[in-house]
């Protein structure tokens, strides 16, 4: 999986220094998108108080950073922060990718704005790995894996649903045959059908498969709890 830029890349183990061979947790390296390396940029890990730091040569380890569904940011000032949220095996490392940002009018602006993005990013990522206790979690890399066709292909073999017709014009169901409710980065959107946006454009679905196992922010009055729900983002 090569997910340049506002992405990261996981590896297997080999390239790393020596220090780093076999090391626990979450291990990668992190550059700027001229393929140098980015020294002192800050590794957060979701659910951990260890801050990660880069060395010299852009290596950085947080030994106790869990293995399976994770998230992870790197900032670092004078490029865009990056989060992502992946499934970490034993033996992965994560490759980064910075991009620098190139300010014109006020630099402290664009780095605000842009720290600001990052910070609401880790939060949605919070909250995804929350709410998957009690949905089922599709990543972008769980998705680039698939390749599926249309979004809908993604609910094919998923518990608590079924896919009614093919092409763009198939509809998603919940296990009482009718319309999940579907939020869309993180707001309600009635009568939307999951294949109006292209698998490649999702960074992340979690389906519930019934209405109430949602967080209580994205429940409405409105909706069927034996229908299950939906939440996509693309931000």
């Amino acid at each position: 999986m090569r997910l340049r830029t506002l992405r990261a890349m996981l590896l297997l183990a080999g390239g790393l220094t020596p220090a780093l061979v076999g090391a626990q947790g979450l291990v990668g390296r992190v550059t700027d998108d001229a393929g140098a390396p980015v020294s002192g940029a800050d590794v957060r890990v979701g659910g951990v108080g260890t801050i990660g730091r880069t060395d010299g040569n852009g290596w950085f380890r947080v030994a106790d950073a869990p293995l399976g569904l994770m998230y992870f940011g790197v900032r670092r000032l004078g490029y865009r922060p990056v989060a992502e949220l992946v499934r970490l095996s034993a033996g992965d490392t994560v490759d980064v990718v910075l991009e620098t940002l190139r300010f014109e009018l006020d630099t402290v602006r664009v780095q605000a704005r842009a720290d600001a993005a990052w910070e609401r990013e880790l939060r949605r990522y919070d909250l995804a790995i929350e709410s998957s206790r009690f949905g089922t979690v599709v990543t972008e890399s769980d998705i680039a894996k698939r390749r599926p066709v249309w979004t809908s292909d993604l609910f094919l073999a998923m518990g608590g649903f079924s896919v009614r017709g093919t092409g763009p014009g198939a509809r998603v169901l919940g296990r009482g045959g009718c319309v999940p409710t579907i939020v869309l980065d993180g707001l309600p959107a009635p009568g939307f059908n999951v294949n109006d946006i292209p698998p490649t454009a999702v960074r992340l679905l979690v389906a519930y498969r019934t209405f109430t196992l949602m967080p209580m922010q994205w429940q409405g009055p409105n909706s069927n709890p034996n229908c299950g729900a939906i939440a996509i983002f693309t931000l």
